[in-house]
């Protein structure tokens, strides 16, 4: 896990230039990260093969977005997992939702149709709440993506961009 600018400077990021070669796929960013806020990168692997990046963004040391990337591993491997909104929503809550510790309530869930809007185009996102947080998750050409947020910050939260840069290389 690193920390870096929500936008890195013109020479950009050595350490998350070399986490997008690594992933080798288009990664999805806050499209319009509030001033001040700081990006905090988590890889997940499995078998051997980065599969899963998590951006977390906030200000100081609290957390009030994660946006996951997860990509397909290539066929021969067995070992894989999935993107489950509940999941990603318990991990949110229970690693950054309180700066008194983590909160574990009791799992009440709503469901409901949500959207995410790549690169200016709306997308269908299966979206859950729990009191006031909320998960979006859908599939964006081959990467599953998904927003977890508090709900006041979760509209502006889904304007996603595709970070490409270390592709076009």
């Amino acid at each position: 896990m690193f920390q870096s600018a929500a936008h890195p400077g013109p020479a950009g990021d050595r350490l998350w230039g070399e986490t997008l070669r690594a992933f080798g796929r288009p990664v999805a960013v806050l499209a319009r990260p509030r001033p001040g806020w700081r990006r905090t990168v988590g890889r997940g692997s499995a078998d051997g093969h980065l599969q899963r990046l998590d951006l977390a963004y906030g200000a100081e040391h609290t957390v009030g977005v994660q946006v996951t990337t997860q990509r397909r591993l290539p066929e021969h491997v067995r070992v894989f997992s999935t993107l489950e909104p509940d999941a990603l929503l318990s991990e949110f809550l229970f690693q950054h939702s309180s700066p008194d510790g983590p909160v574990c309530p009791p799992w009440v869930l709503t469901s409901g149709p949500g959207h995410l809007v790549v690169d200016g185009t709306g997308v269908e996102a299966q979206r859950l709440a729990y009191g006031d947080h909320l998960v979006s998750l859908a599939v964006v050409g081959e990467e599953t993506v998904a927003v977890v947020s508090a709900a006041a910050l979760h509209d502006e939260a889904v304007h996603l961009t595709f970070d490409t840069t270390a592709l076009q290389a």
